[in-house]
């Protein structure tokens, strides 16, 4: 908005260097000019300046008006992502906090009815009950677990919008090489066909200028997206290639899609897709993608056909030595 008032002050600046120059080069050329007299009385005067700043002001509050709006538009963009982000939030916490709460009233029951039984003939508990308790105390462990995970991870996107980052060229090929290893020899991961495929003729891709240790971290929820949204059988391809001042990273799998309706709003704070659901996960691991991407100056694209694969790309500025 600054820009446009500049823009707006110079013209009028450079129109009325214009008038001067052309009025001294007339009066210079042409001493004999001929004089044109106006004459104007004072009401007139007064009438004349009166409409011309109405003009004036007319002008001014249409211009601020539209402001306000596009201002006004914004800000309701911004609480209407907030409110559904708060949405999903509660939906997130109220699974697990429910299950909690469930399972330790079942305990407490049980151990309840075992102190009051007027039998004590056993005094060990059934070992089918030992192991009931015993279950529901892992169900409690793991949806703990979930919450922390999640509080984690929103902590971190947090944090991630906010720290100082320090930008350094990095090589991109010996970290694609070591996260496909590491992928590949994932022994949870060997029903499925993992690809790599990265230029090395006639050069290799070159530096880019990123923090070494955010880059590890977009990869490592790139991959683990696409091992968690494939089937056995599927492919999961890590590839790279160099655009123009940029390397483009991809990861790309054959697995379950995402529906065309949800595409835009993936990536979103724990949104999640709905043929995602039953699939563990909060819905924070592409935000956290797009939010460092955003802060490393690259881009983010995301492609997908629902039960045919999806295909995100990240670009990344190469570094300036190169």
């Amino acid at each position: 908005m600054r820009v446009k008032h500049k823009k707006e002050w110079l013209l009028v600046l450079c129109s009325a260097i214009a008038g001067i120059v052309a009025a001294v080069w007339l009066s210079k050329s042409n001493p004999d000019l001929p004089v044109l007299v106006i004459r104007l009385d004072v009401a007139s005067l007064i009438l004349l300046i009166g409409i011309i700043l109405s003009i004036q002001l007319s002008i001014h509050f249409r211009r601020t008006e539209r402001i306000q709006k596009q201002y006004e538009s914004i800000i309701e963009d911004e609480l209407t992502e907030h409110r559904q982000f708060l949405r999903r939030l509660d939906h997130e916490l109220k699974n697990p906090l429910s299950a909690i709460t469930t399972r330790i009233a079942t305990i407490n029951n049980t151990v309840s009815h075992e102190s009051s039984d007027e039998e004590p003939e056993e005094p060990e508990r059934p070992q089918d009950q030992i192991k009931e308790i015993q279950q529901m105390v892992f169900q409690i462990d793991e949806q703990t677990r979930r919450i922390k995970r999640l509080i984690s991870d929103l902590r971190k996107l947090s944090e991630l919008e906010t720290c100082t980052l320090e930008l350094t060229a990095v090589d991109p090929n010996p970290i694609l090489e070591q996260c496909y290893q590491d992928l590949k020899s994932h022994p949870a991961y060997c029903n499925k066909k993992i690809l790599l495929s990265i230029p090395n003729t006639p050069w290799a891709l070159p530096k880019i200028r990123v923090d070494e240790d955010l880059i590890y971290i977009v990869l490592h929820n790139l991959l683990d997206n696409a091992v968690k949204y494939t089937r056995e059988g599927d492919t999961i391809e890590l590839r790279a290639h160099e655009l123009h001042d940029q390397v483009v990273i991809e990861v790309a799998d054959s697995g379950i899609g995402i529906p065309e309706d949800e595409i835009t709003s993936i990536g979103n704070e724990l949104y999640r897709a709905k043929n995602s659901r039953g699939i563990p996960g909060n819905g924070l691991g592409l935000s956290i993608v797009k939010t460092i991407v955003k802060r490393l100056n690259g881009e983010f694209n995301l492609r997908s056909k629902d039960g045919a694969g999806t295909v995100v790309s990240v670009q990344l500025p190469k570094f300036g030595g190169e």
